[in-house]
């Protein structure tokens, strides 16, 4: 029996009988099943029941069974052969078929179950709707902290789940702001930050996920006292364990970059060292391993780019040009290398925005739409530009759509999850004319046919600002780094957070 306030293993490599259908054997996986927090709220605390839940693909409906939270290793369902299989467990107050309490939740990784072997299996329960820090599996009474404390720095989610989380600078109370080279990697099957390879000192750059699963960093600050520019780009294969240098053909910061399924990473808008705007659009292509001159320009600055659902189609939205906010949004496509403008007369946004934020909502049979949030209606606070809270739906090349009403700011941290909804997290708002970091966090439903639905979270720690979010393989976000200059004094988040978002269903 498991002791319900611990963390519980336990390993059940017996095999089940026959399946008379395929003369296949059952396999009961072996369940680490960690139900400590390093901090706040225990997952298990109130808790009296376990909900074991078994989804993949060939399985006609999910394997389910209830316990008490002294589970017993019969409690977890066996298994057919299969690919992708993934264990959920539900903590609840009260019996679930009795109107109980949804408290807690986590999902372990996907993992393929052959004959006559046991699975190993972990998951993480969490507590619904909390921020918490992250907790190593090997002490999960120990929050596990990122090496350093970053702000304008990339954290991209890499295939097999891990997170390689790139540069940034460190914001010090004296107002220095020295920029790392370093990355880390966070695995979350452990919860451990590991350190990864040199990239070069840069903040505000772009990282790039490619679809062979290697990451392309480019452009970002590499000092600003003064402001100087990378002028390199990295091109980092975490699975070979080695990094690349490549020199694209203009140095910038504050960029936006997309990729499209062929591989094409476009570059667009962001700055000089001396401020001035960079109107000059380049790409980076996969199948050459090369930067290639785009011909034409992209007058923006403070833009978002988003790609459409048939993974070609980019979308260049919000930003500003030399006379302010820019309404019309840009289609671009790639033949071969060259890129060419899909439509004739652009739609424009219902609010001209720059500092917006895109991510994807909908999951693929819903048919999957950017949605842009965000941004200030000019490009000057301090002159009475007004954070948004309208969100827009960049539908296809030629219709834009109203999105649902969010709390209103700018760069907020938006992600996409694995079940189609979107998080949004932190950003800077407005309060007289001055801008700071913001709390607030914001989950996005889909429906079809209908608007969107938009749930208020709980409050993130403290207020953050240049962070990252990143959707992890149990459906959870990870938060990392950022800056909180809400008060006179200016603080750096030093924990990584973890929040596991309450289900769809």
């Amino acid at each position: 029996m498991a002791p319900r306030f611990v963390r519980s293993t336990l390993l059940a490599a017996s095999l089940l009988a026959l399946v008379p259908a395929c003369g296949q054997k059952e396999v009961r996986p072996s369940l680490d099943l960690i139900t400590v927090a390093c901090a706040g709220t225990p997952p298990l605390e109130g808790a009296t029941h376990l909900r074991f839940r078994v989804t993949g693909p060939g399985l006609d409906a999910p394997l389910e069974r209830v316990s008490t939270v002294d589970w017993m290793a019969e409690a977890v369902p066996a298994l057919p052969v299969g690919r992708a299989r993934v264990l959920e467990v539900r903590a609840y107050a009260g019996a679930p078929d009795q109107g109980g309490q949804l408290v807690s939740l986590g999902r372990s990784r996907p993992f393929d179950v052959a004959e006559g072997q046991a699975a190993p299996v972990r998951v993480f329960l969490r507590r619904l709707g909390a921020f918490v820090p992250v907790n190593l599996a090997s002490s999960p009474g120990t929050c596990s902290v990122p090496a350093e404390v970053r702000a304008g720095h990339t954290a991209t989610t890499l295939p097999d789940g891990r997170v390689l989380i790139a540069g940034g600078f460190a914001p010090r109370v004296d107002g220095a702001r020295p920029v790392s080279g370093s990355t880390e990697v966070f695995d979350p099957a452990d919860g451990t930050f590991l350190p990864g390879p040199d990239v070069g000192p840069r903040a505000f750059h772009t990282a790039s996920l490619l679809p062979d699963g290697k990451v392309l960093l480019t452009g970002g600050a590499e000092s600003f006292a003064p402001v100087s520019l990378q002028r390199t780009s990295r091109f980092v294969d975490l699975g070979a364990g080695t990094v690349s240098e490549l020199a694209p053909k203009v140095a910038r910061y504050q960029h936006a970059a997309a990729v499209d399924v062929d591989g094409h990473v476009l570059l667009v808008g962001g700055r000089t060292a001396d401020g001035s705007p960079v109107f000059t659009a380049e790409a980076f292509d996969m199948a050459s391993g090369r930067f290639v001159d785009v011909a034409g320009e992209v007058r923006r600055v403070d833009t978002s780019l988003a790609v459409l659902e048939d993974g070609r189609t980019f979308l260049v939205a919000g930003g500003a040009d030399t006379a302010g906010p820019v309404p019309e949004v840009l289609a671009v496509g790639f033949a071969g290398t060259d890129l060419q403008w899909l439509a004739h007369v652009p739609p424009r946004l219902r609010v001209p925005r720059v500092g917006a934020t895109v991510a994807v909502l909908g999951r693929p049979e819903e048919s999957p739409r950017p949605l842009l949030m965000g941004g200030f209606d000019g490009v000057d606070p301090a002159r009475g530009a007004r954070a948004v809270g309208a969100s827009e739906l960049l539908e296809d090349v030629r219709t834009v759509s109203d999105g649902p009403s969010l709390l209103p700011r700018s760069q907020p941290c938006a992600v996409s999850l694995p079940d189609g909804r979107v998080m949004v997290l932190g950003g800077r708002g407005t309060d007289s004319g001055a801008t700071s970091a913001t709390a607030w966090a914001e989950l996005i439903t889909p429906h079809p046919g209908a608007r969107p639905t938009v749930l208020g979270l709980k409050l993130l720690p403290q207020p953050h600002a240049w962070h990252t979010c990143s959707a992890l393989p149990d459906g959870s976000v990870l938060v990392v780094g950022g800056v909180d200059d809400s008060t006179e004094e200016i603080r750096a988040p030093v924990e990584a957070l973890v929040m596991m978002p309450p289900p769809r269903d």
